[in-house]
C-alpha cells in the first residue's frame, strides 16, 4: 500500500463553499482557498492509502461525486491532480497565448487583447517568448467565455479540439 495525495480544484462558488464546510470523516478532505487574479479557487486535498494509481484515482472520483451530490447543483472540478506521497507533484500541462488562440478559434493578437482583461487567467510563468498558462486555467476560461457567448461545449469536445490542433 502507498499513500497518495489527491487534489481536486473547483472554482470558488457559493455551492462549492457550502460543501467545503461539510465534514465527512470517511473522505477526510482538507479544503484551502487559492486566490488568483481570475478569482478564488477551492482545493480539496485528500490523502488516501491505495495499492495502485488507478485505485487512488477511483477514490478521487468518489470524492468528486460526493462533493457534487452535497452541492445539490452541478459543479464541475476545474482539474484533479494526484501523486504518490513523498514524490514531487507532476507539472501541469502548460500552454502559450498562441495555443490559447487556437483553442478559442481567434487570432493570437485577439488573445493578447483578451489577456489584459481582469477575468483572463494569470500566467504561471513568463519567458522571453511570452507568458505561460496552465491548460486547466485556459480550459476553465474558455468554458466561462463560451457560456457567456451562448455556446456550451463538453470537456471531451474541448480536449478533442486541442488535440486536433497539435
Amino acid at each position: 500500500m502507498s499513500d497518495w495525495t489527491v487534489r481536486i480544484y473547483f472554482a470558488k462558488t457559493a455551492a462549492a463553499s457550502r460543501v467545503s464546510k461539510v465534514q465527512n470523516e470517511r473522505l477526510a478532505l482538507d479544503w484551502k482557498v487559492i486566490e488568483r487574479r481570475t478569482g478564488a479557487t477551492l482545493v480539496a486535498t485528500q490523502l488516501v492509502r491505495r495499492r495502485t494509481a488507478s485505485s487512488a484515482l477511483l477514490s478521487a472520483a468518489r470524492a468528486v461525486e460526493w462533493i457534487r451530490n452535497m452541492a445539490e447543483e452541478d459543479i464541475q472540478p476545474i482539474s484533479v491532480s494526484m501523486h504518490q506521497d513523498g514524490e514531487p507533484e507532476q507539472i501541469p500541462e502548460l500552454v502559450t497565448l498562441a495555443e490559447i488562440a487556437v483553442q478559442l478559434g481567434v487570432s493570437r493578437q485577439r488573445v493578447q487583447q483578451l489577456s489584459r482583461q481582469p477575468w483572463f487567467p494569470s500566467p504561471v510563468a513568463r519567458t522571453k517568448s511570452g507568458p505561460i498558462y496552465t491548460l486547466a486555467d485556459a480550459q476553465q476560461m474558455q468554458r466561462e467565455r463560451e457560456a457567456k457567448l451562448g455556446r456550451d461545449y463538453t470537456r471531451k469536445q474541448l480536449v478533442d479540439a486541442i488535440k486536433g490542433q497539435e
